[in-house]
């Protein structure tokens, strides 16, 4: 019988298909999510001048690479609504459309804490353009 050279591609073909693996991808544990998410959640409620328990961060994204986390929430308020900022010094700018409810983080671990790099609440442009190079933290966590 002889062996039809096309098969030899199949492999190749098949390979293909693989995604690569995004080490900005890599997935964390639920008690790192959670100390991330409190790290966080404390810091944004710091900078709004705030009780923590008016204020809950919701991830949509955590990017993790290495000892580096990218993540990426919404603002709630206790009942699960969107975040007000009556209260705080940035109401009057809310009113305006000039804040998102949008909270974005930098954590960085020493390999048993993460500790908060940057922080950005309510930004409306592209805050964490720089951190990259600020903080040698991996550019593809921010892709």
């Amino acid at each position: 019988m002889k062996f039809p050279t096309k098969w030899l591609a199949l492999p190749v073909v098949c390979l293909s298909m693989v995604p690569p693996t995004d080490a900005a991808t890599v997935t964390v544990t639920p008690a790192e999510r959670d100390a991330m998410v409190a790290t966080t959640s404390a810091a944004a409620a710091k900078a709004l001048k705030v009780e923590a328990a008016q204020l809950r961060v919701v991830p949509e994204q955590i990017k993790r690479h290495g000892n580096w986390v990218f993540l990426t929430a919404q603002m709630q308020d206790p009942a699960g609504k969107r975040f007000d900022y009556a209260g705080t010094d940035r109401h009057d700018a809310a009113q305006a459309g000039g804040v998102s409810s949008l909270c974005v983080a930098l954590l960085h671990s020493d390999g048993t804490v993460w500790k908060l790099v940057e922080l950005a609440v309510g930004p409306t442009d592209v805050a964490w353009e720089g951190w990259a190079a600020a903080h040698k933290a991996p550019a593809e966590l921010f892709q």
